[in-house]
């Protein structure tokens, strides 16, 4: 199973994700960054685990006050690159990457940023499972069933 999949099945809501409101936006992003993680299962201890508890506890308090971005320390931005290099576990750079773009976007997360971090967090779950037995298929059609899903809920489809 492969991007072109994903692609095909969240192309129709690209240019719709805009319509969502920024807080919205962050909300969607961290809900399904939530699910790639568990869907990932357990990732090794070490730096990059602990670099993604730390995002995602900020990134749950920013979704609760309302914010329509993840507001990252300079610090965690600025060791951003240092983790990412030590991200070796399969998966796991695809989900820095999607943490990186909900804090880092030039002009906020936009519907296009939003759009990337959907297709970060299918990406971590492919590569993830790639190796598995059986293949990633079904896992793969999970996420994008749950990206759909939550898309279709708050465009109100």
């Amino acid at each position: 199973m492969n991007a072109h999949l994903w692609d095909q099945e969240m192309q129709p809501y690209r240019h719709r994700l805009q319509n969502i409101p920024p807080s919205g936006r962050l909300a969607l992003a961290v809900t399904v960054m939530d699910r790639t993680l568990e869907e990932m299962g357990p990732l090794q201890p070490g730096v990059v685990r602990d670099y993604l508890t730390a995002s995602m506890r900020v990134a749950h308090a920013d979704v609760r006050a309302g914010a329509g971005e993840l507001t990252l320390s300079e610090d965690a931005l600025d060791a951003w690159n240092d983790v990412d290099d030590q991200a070796d576990e399969s998966g796991t750079t695809h989900v820095m990457s999607a943490v990186l773009a909900c804090a880092d976007a030039p002009g906020g997360l936009s519907g296009e940023v939003l759009y990337g971090v959907l297709s970060f967090c299918y990406e971590a779950v492919r590569e993830r499972f790639e190796e598995s037995e059986g293949g990633p298929e079904a896992r793969c059609g999970a996420a994008i069933a749950f990206q759909k899903a939550r898309v279709m809920e708050l465009l109100g489809v």
